[in-house]
């Protein structure tokens, strides 16, 4: 069983007997609401550093080299174009964190949704049925799930929450911030 989360709630990624997750996974879910339509959005993480990005290794996206900087303790999935990649409730973008490896420095992991080409191809979420999850690597077991589809019918964009350092620890901070932006829209916010 996993929680449903909500805008504004905090995900303790402590295990029962205290200890934190050693990795944890973001992923995407989607499928669009008329069969036939192709949509293509990406899951991206940012970097942060007391708030910022502060270089260009930061950003991992579909694209970011899998031998880049971060590439010791971030995973990025292959880019699905189409969320027909997988069917169904299985995901078909993800980002692992091993939350082990990340450096002191990183002071949070902010996870980002965007529709690629949303102005060319007139599309916000209300075009597609979609969720974000959030997975115990280690075990698979799932730990939350957020529903996209319905508050975010408006927007291309989500700032979905951020993995934080919390007293010696990790929490998921659910952000849920929708807006009209591309991925260098959603970068401005973080400079």
């Amino acid at each position: 069983m996993s929680l449903d989360l909500q805008k504004g709630f905090t995900l303790d990624l402590s295990k029962p007997n205290g200890a934190s997750l050693s990795e944890v996974r973001v992923s995407l879910i989607w499928d669009p609401v008329i069969q036939g339509t192709d949509v293509d959005i990406d899951l991206s993480a940012f970097l942060l550093h007391n708030g910022k990005i502060t270089s260009a290794a930061d950003v991992v996206y579909f694209n970011t080299p899998k031998n880049g900087p971060a590439s010791s303790y971030v995973l990025h999935s292959d880019d699905s174009r189409t969320g027909a990649e997988a069917s169904g409730d299985d995901e078909d973008e993800w980002i692992q964190v091993n939350l082990d490896r990340v450096p002191a420095n990183v002071t949070s992991i902010v996870f980002v949704a965007n529709i690629f080409n949303y102005q060319i191809n007139n599309q916000t979420f209300g075009v597609v049925r979609s969720l974000a999850r959030i997975t115990d690597s280690a075990t698979s077991k799932r730990l939350a799930d957020f529903a996209l589809s319905n508050d975010y019918a408006t927007d291309s964009a989500i700032i979905l929450g951020a993995v934080e350092r919390q007293n010696g620890s990790w929490v998921f901070n659910t952000i849920g911030e929708g807006m009209m932006a591309d991925l260098n829209g959603m970068l401005a916010r973080f400079q």
